[in-house]
């Protein structure tokens, strides 16, 4: 638990920290924050066991689109916000690299 709470802060404060340093540029689009607060809310939702909640072949069935999903959805973001706003865009696309490296590693472990 100490540990998601460390990841989910390591990853959320520099997107925080970049939204307010934001004074000469235009700030991100309101998109880009549904994305990110779905991402993170995904991960919180994982981190916490709340798939264990659901029936298996539920669970089974949107873990992995959903968590896909989210992820091209956040490269998007990260590519369209890298225009005008670098410094929120890099943390994006790091979560969003993370994630999709983290699906792969559990979509491989799953099919073991």
């Amino acid at each position: 638990m100490v540990i998601s709470i460390i990841f989910i802060s390591t990853i959320t404060i520099p997107i925080i920290i970049a939204a307010r340093k934001n004074e000469n540029r235009r700030p991100p689009r309101k998109i880009s924050y549904v994305i990110v607060g779905l991402l993170l809310l995904h991960w919180v939702f994982f981190l916490t066991s709340g798939y264990a909640l659901l029936p298996t072949n539920i669970a089974d069935a949107i873990f992995l689109p959903v968590w896909l999903v989210l992820c091209g959805a956040g490269a998007i973001t990260a590519i369209y916000e890298f225009k005008d706003n670098k410094v929120f865009a890099i943390p994006v696309a790091g979560l969003t690299t993370i994630s999709l490296l983290f699906s792969f590693f559990i979509y491989g472990l799953s099919k073991m």
